[in-house]
């Protein structure tokens, strides 16, 4: 008895092997043969997007030559940074050259230090839609101060300030635009920095839009710019 008992258990798991290796290869899995497991695909980080001329979404500077950042008097001077300031004072409120602050345009000084209060860089600026600002007295000289140092200049006689509001206001502008520009000299000139760089229509650098000479001076521990050629 116990013998046709046994043998009975072991028909059934024969059995029960038989109709598991039916279905496995019912789904088109084998059994015998060891699955490996599966790993995650690999991806690389996506780069920002360039077209064919070399350039990147949306408004950049691409500057190259000598952009190292420069010391005065043991300060750090952003060579870039202020190659870019000129960019904005000479081309975009058409101020090209100053021996001193006192010489630029108020006007176009409070626009700077204005647009400042909320901009970086004005490149970035692509408003699609104009778009109405305001800022206090104290925010606009602050940012002043920033960039020009102690300069000695009433920005209340911009045609920006607002009187009767006590407050600086203006439509802001869409300087939305690629920059493209080469650092052909950053030089320390005694307790100064000269900053020369050429500006080019694009990419590639082929055709000349002008050229700045920026001088930087130390005030205050800080770098401050005092004059454009």
């Amino acid at each position: 008895m116990k013998h046709k008992s046994l043998q009975k258990f072991v028909i059934a798991i024969l059995l029960v092997c038989t109709l598991s290796a039916t279905l496995c290869s019912c789904i088109g899995v084998d059994p015998n043969v060891k699955t490996k497991e599966t790993t995650a695909e690999k991806y690389e980080v996506e780069t920002q997007a360039k077209d064919s001329d070399g350039l990147l979404e949306g408004f950049n500077a691409y500057g190259d030559g000598m952009t190292s950042p420069l010391k005065v008097k043991g300060v750090k001077v952003d060579v870039e940074a202020f190659a870019l300031r000129s960019y904005e004072l000479a081309f975009m409120l058409a101020q090209p050259k100053f021996k001193s602050v006192k010489k630029a345009s108020v006007d176009a000084l409070a626009q700077y230090a204005f647009i400042h209060v909320f901009f970086k860089n004005f490149y970035e600026i692509t408003n699609k839609v104009t778009e109405f600002r305001q800022a206090t007295p104290d925010q606009v000289l602050k940012e002043f101060k920033k960039h020009f140092g102690k300069a000695n200049i009433d920005l209340k006689k911009s045609m920006l300030y607002n009187k009767g509001k006590n407050k600086f206001e203006m439509w802001l502008p869409e300087y939305g635009t690629n920059i493209f520009y080469r650092v052909d000299a950053a030089e320390v000139k005694g307790s100064k920095a000269v900053i020369t760089t050429t500006f080019y229509n694009e990419f590639k650098k082929n055709t000349k839009l002008g050229r700045t000479e920026i001088t930087v001076k130390i005030e205050d521990g800080k770098p401050v710019i005092e004059a454009l050629a």
